[in-house]
């Protein structure tokens, strides 16, 4: 499913607060990437594996995802039908419809590429350049070993790298660093994973997306 852009990007910011050792206070909201540390120098930009079937589909997500219910015209609720998820009178997501036959590990790639390449044309480059992916789907961790290979391979292209890629699985956060560690996971059990949800869901709320406004 594809979640509200904003809502992904604070879910992402208080997941790392709470499950990254590498978290510092002091990230801003900004734009390409999502969030900017200054003191840290660190910029990490937030994304989801997803693929949409079409122009139409990828259109109407850019377009409608986080607003209200009423906003959203008549002809999508008779094309998207029980697809449209709304939380709080909001288009929040569009669920799966069961018909995308591209796998998991195939979205994250191509996600990845995309991401990689604007690294390298129009964001603000930092110390530490990272990604944060949700996957949407648990991956086992010889599967996210196989995606740290092929993202190793195709990042030697270029002349900008992420030096992190946080790997969001729902039940674990897998992190690829490229200086350091490799491979390694951090357990989110499903009581976590609520709470996380429901901070973020509260921090949207009144949060304003200007660029600058502190992440609190």
């Amino acid at each position: 499913m594809a979640y509200e852009k904003l809502l992904n990007e604070i879910t992402a910011v208080t997941t790392l607060k709470y499950f990254w050792r590498g978290y510092h206070e002091g990230y801003v909201k900004w734009e390409s990437p999502d969030w900017f540390n200054k003191k840290d120098d660190i910029g990490i930009e937030v994304s989801q594996a997803l693929l949409p079937r079409d122009g139409k589909e990828e259109s109407f997500l850019e377009t409608y995802l986080g607003r209200p219910k009423e906003e959203l015209p008549e002809e999508a609720f008779l094309y998207f039908g029980s697809r449209l998820y709304f939380y709080n009178n909001r288009f929040w997501a569009l669920l799966d419809d069961g018909e995308n036959d591209k796998d998991v590990e195939e979205k994250i790639i191509t996600r990845f590429q995309a991401k990689l390449k604007k690294l390298n044309t129009n964001y603000r480059l930092c110390a530490t350049n990272a990604l944060y992916l949700f996957a949407h789907a648990e991956i086992k961790r010889s599967a996210a070993k196989r995606i740290e290979y092929l993202m190793a391979g195709i990042a030697e292209e270029e002349a900008h790298r992420f030096d992190i890629v946080f790997l969001d699985c729902v039940s674990v956060l897998y992190l690829i660093e490229r200086k350091k560690n490799g491979l390694s996971a951090v357990a989110i059990p499903e009581k976590a994973r609520r709470f996380l949800t429901a901070e973020a869901e509260k921090t949207r709320v009144d949060f304003d997306d200007a660029i600058g406004t502190p992440f609190l």
